[in-house]
């Protein structure tokens, strides 16, 4: 048997198949096993490939065309036309959170530049936010937060000086950070209204950042506890191409192959 002529591999392990993953299959094929080798790994897992005859596949009933839009009332469309439509921005930080609890900032948002700051806010309680809205617009935040174990820079030390001893969020632009146009201030703001989100929410999110530290410290206790998993046993189906299909792929190989200069 000439194994480059395999049109289909299809891998069916000794797991159950679940009713949800052949909700879009009707019935299963059947196959006729024409021969079969198996090959062992040093694990106790293995792969038998079995060598079939062509399955006859039922095709899948057409999909149902798409439902009607839904059709408002007059009382929906004048409550629709009166929300408020606030432009739409992403918000995307790169937060280094250092050991003597300052952050250095990195964000953009829109058209914005790339602006600097430092912070006495700890980002790793902002993760999993996900938006964030305010009165000039609802931002999608992407935020990557993480510690930075090496010192701050000269610049970084200077603006962490700058920020308030009274506890409330605040960041300071590192010097050549300065907005530029109404991209850069609108960035800013964006900043400073997350800010504003921490202080009135700071209690609830650092307990959800105490609760996620202590999930994952779980997690690594348990997979480094853990048993390893028992051997897999696999079963590959395969069949040759029929010739209809090599011909067609032949006719595939020639179109593209002209095409070529």
């Amino acid at each position: 048997m000439n194994y480059s002529q395999i049109l289909i591999l299809l891998l069916l392990t000794s797991v159950p198949i679940t009713a949800q993953e052949v909700a879009t299959a009707s019935v299963q094929p059947v196959f006729r096993v024409l021969s079969e080798s198996t090959v062992k790994h040093r694990d106790g897992s293995s792969i038998t490939f079995r060598q079939v005859a062509p399955p006859v596949v039922t095709p899948l009933p057409p999909p149902a065309p798409p439902a009607a839009d839904p059709v408002l009332t007059a009382a929906e469309e004048a409550a629709l036309s009166q929300l408020s439509r606030k432009e739409f921005k992403v918000l995307s930080i790169s937060a280094s959170v250092h050991a003597n609890g300052f952050t250095v900032l990195r964000w953009t948002c829109g058209e914005s530049r790339r602006l600097q700051a430092v912070s006495n806010v700890d980002f790793r309680c902002l993760t999993g936010l996900g938006n964030l809205a305010s009165e000039q617009a609802d931002y999608c935040l992407i935020l990557s937060a993480g510690p930075d174990e090496q010192a701050m820079t000269d610049a970084e030390a200077l603006a962490a000086q700058s920020l308030p001893v009274n506890g409330i969020a605040s960041c300071a632009l590192l010097s050549g950070s300065t907005p530029a146009g109404p991209a850069d201030e609108s960035a800013l703001d964006a900043m400073e209204s997350l800010l504003e989100y921490f202080d009135t929410h700071r209690e609830e999110l650092i307990q959800r950042q105490a609760q996620r530290e202590q999930e994952r410290a779980a997690r690594e206790l348990a997979a480094l506890h853990a048993q390893p998993p028992p051997p897999r046993h696999s079963i590959v189906h395969f069949w040759p191409l029929q010739p209809a299909q090599r011909a067609a792929i032949e006719s595939s190989q020639r179109d593209k192959g002209a095409t070529q200069p």
